[in-house]
């Protein structure tokens, strides 16, 4: 499968004319012969969020300065055993649910989508999975990109930086679209999963990973935990469609399936999973300054993970306020 070939401007959709020169030489352009519009390519990794993204400048802004911030420039061995245990960690149930749901992957397209400086998903190609792995930001994108050596999967694996709300992706041509962490981020929700119908084949599905609306834990935000978690914002910067997610808190079901219903986007599905778990790695572990993966090593992860397989387990209110979500529809077959 060629990775390049279903690849289209995101303002008028026309094909893109790629060449192999775009593809390896660095500071090269791609210019849609229809609309003229133009877009820098870098190695092989094509950025399309700068052509009509004012919207997202912020965004995209913020996340830039923070990939710069981390940025390392040695590559690795990619180690699928390491990913592997990574995967199937019991710390990280809900990237047993994610592979669950995903099944087989191999010879599917999947769309990473909002995956930053992500490189887990990489081990999807390692099953045979073609993934293309994309961001607003494309100091992220390729900060992924350059992370390991990726001989061995090279011919299934893109890396490009574009809008979430303007898929550069012809009209279906995916078999899956994936995001972790990262549909909060938008803040109109209808719009993007319009753009998901769009390029899923017919028979394909998304699947997301994101917070559910929770009624006692947004409680706690706003009462006890209200110095805590401003506390968390001051000493760690976040972005503006963090603080406006934090705001409003998560997703319902009911909501998600009105919304995918109005779509054309069937069989819904929804798994909730930690609360406790949630609430003191992100709570606690955000004011300390743990980053993952090692937050989910330390006590307070340990301790949340015991209250959720005993506590939460058992009491209907703390069931119905599991916080992380994987949830997802399909596009209905021909």
């Amino acid at each position: 499968m060629d990775l390049r070939s279903i690849l289209v401007c995101p303002k008028c959709r026309c094909s893109l004319p790629l060449t192999d020169d775009v593809a390896v030489r660095g500071g090269s352009a791609v210019v849609c012969r229809k609309c003229a519009a133009r877009f820098p390519a870098l190695d092989g990794s094509i950025d399309f969020a700068l052509e009509g993204s004012d919207e997202n400048g912020a965004e995209r802004s913020h996340y830039d300065r923070k990939y710069a911030a981390q940025r390392d420039e040695r590559q690795a061995p990619f180690d699928a055993g390491a990913w592997h245990r990574r995967w199937h960690d019991r710390h990280w149930p809900e990237c047993q649910v994610i592979l669950r749901r995903l099944g087989d992957v191999r010879g599917k397209l999947i769309l990473c989508i909002g995956n930053g400086s992500s490189v887990k998903e990489l081990y999807l190609a390692h099953l045979g999975a073609h993934v293309i792995h994309s961001d607003l930001s494309i100091t992220g994108v390729l900060q992924a990109k350059n992370a390991y050596s990726l001989e061995a999967f090279s011919e299934r694996v893109a890396f490009h930086a574009f809008d979430a709300y303007r898929i550069p992706l012809a009209d279906s041509s995916v078999d899956v679209v994936y995001g972790f962490e990262f549909v909060h981020h938008l803040p109109d929700l209808t719009g993007f999963l319009a753009e998901v119908r769009r390029v899923l084949k017919p028979g394909g599905f998304c699947l997301f990973l994101d917070a559910a609306y929770s009624p006692l834990w947004q409680g706690l935000k706003k009462t006890v935990l209200w110095p805590m978690m401003k506390l968390s914002h001051t000493l760690y910067r976040r972005s503006p469609e963090d603080l406006r997610a934090t705001e409003i808190g998560g997703y319902k079901e009911a909501e998600l399936s009105r919304m995918a219903e109005g779509l054309g986007l069937v069989n819904g599905q929804f798994d909730r999973m930690t609360f406790f778990h949630y609430i003191l790695t992100h709570a606690v572990g955000g004011i300390l300054g743990w980053r993952l993966p090692h937050m989910f090593y330390k006590a307070p992860g340990y301790v949340g993970r015991a209250l959720d397989s005993t506590v939460t387990a058992v009491v209907p209110a703390l069931r119905g306020s599991r916080i992380d979500m994987v949830w997802g529809f399909e596009k209905p077959g021909q």
